[in-house]
C-alpha cells in the first residue's frame, strides 16, 4: 500500500495478510516471526503519531549520532543505576577539567605579573621599587598541578572519611552543650524559687511602723482674762477633741446663764 493510504485501507490489508501469514495457515518455518512483524507494523500504522514518525524516518532516514535524538533513544533504554554511573562520570570529568582550567589561569597570571616586574626592573626606579619587587618574588605562590586526589570521587571519599572520624567529637560536643543548657535552666529555676521565698519572708517579717503622735504647738495668751483650756501635750487627737467639746459646751452654758 502507499503512504497516503487511509486507515480503512490499512485495516483491510492487515486482515488479508493476517489470514495468509497466520501460523495455522502458513507452513513456513518463520511463519510465527512473520506474523509478529505484521502485528507490529499494524500497531505502528494504525496510530497517527507513530505513523508520522515512521513517515519521517522513511523521508529523512534514521537519526545520526550528531543529532540529540540518537542519544535520547539510547539513554531512554538505560536503567537507573546506569544513568547514575553515567552522570557520575560526566561530573568527574567536568570537575577535573575545571581544576585544570583554574591551574592554567593562575599560571598565566603568574607569567604576566613576572613580565611586568621584569619590565619595571629594566626601566629604572631601584631604591624602593627593588625592595617591593624582592618582597613580591618571595611571596610568589607555589602552584601545584592537579593530581588524582583532586578528582571528585577522591574528594568525596576524603570528605566521607573525615565526617565519620569527626562524628564522635560532634556527638560529645552536642551532649556537653545539652548538659550545660540543662544546668543553666535548673540554676535559673532555683534562683527564681529563692527570690520568691525571700520576698515572702520579707513580707512576713516586715514590722508595723507606728505613726508618730502629732504634737500641737503651745499658744500663749496675750490677755490674762482669756480662758485657756489646759490639755496634756502628749495626749492623742481624740482626747484633745473631747476636751475641746467639753470646753465649748461649758462656755455655751455660761453664756446662756449670763
Amino acid at each position: 500500500f502507499f503512504q497516503d493510504a487511509s486507515s480503512a485501507d490499512i485495516r483491510k490489508a492487515y486482515r488479508k495478510l493476517s489470514l495468509i501469514l497466520h501460523p495455522d495457515k502458513n507452513k513456513d518455518e518463520n511463519a510465527e516471526i512473520q506474523f509478529r512483524q505484521l502485528v507490529a507494523i499494524y500497531e505502528v500504522l494504525k496510530d497517527e503519531e507513530r505513523r508520522q514518525r515512521y513517515d519521517d524516518i522513511l523521508i529523512n532516514g534514521l537519526p545520526d549520532w550528531r543529532q540529540p535524538v540518537f542519544y535520547y533513544r539510547r539513554v531512554r533504554k538505560m536503567s537507573n543505576a546506569e544513568l547514575a554511573l553515567l552522570l557520575f562520570i560526566i561530573l568527574t570529568v567536568g570537575h577535573y577539567a575545571v581544576v585544570w582550567s583554574i591551574y592554567l589561569e593562575k599560571q598565566l597570571d603568574e607569567l604576566l605579573s613576572r613580565k611586568k616586574r621584569e619590565k619595571k626592573k629594566k626601566t629604572g626606579g631601584r631604591s624602593t621599587d627593588e625592595a617591593k619587587l624582592a618582597a613580591l618574588d618571595k611571596n610568589e605562590r607555589v602552584l601545584d598541578k592537579p593530581q588524582w586526589h583532586d578528582l571528585l570521587p577522591c574528594k568525596l571519599g576524603i570528605w566521607f572519611c573525615l565526617t565519620v572520624k569527626a562524628l564522635p567529637q560532634l556527638f560529645q560536643d552536642a551532649r556537653q552543650l545539652y548538659v550545660e543548657y540543662k544546668e543553666t535552666k535548673m540554676k535559673a529555676k532555683e534562683d527564681a524559687l529563692a527570690k520568691a521565698e525571700l520576698e515572702t519572708l520579707q513580707k512576713e517579717k516586715k514590722p508595723k511602723v507606728k505613726k508618730p503622735k502629732s504634737e500641737f504647738p503651745v499658744y500663749t495668751a496675750l490677755e490674762s482674762s482669756v480662758y485657756i483650756p489646759s490639755y496634756d501635750h502628749g495626749a492623742s487627737i481624740e482626747e484633745i477633741e473631747e476636751q475641746m467639746d467639753d470646753w465649748l459646751g461649758g462656755r455655751n452654758r455660761t453664756q446662756k446663764k449670763k
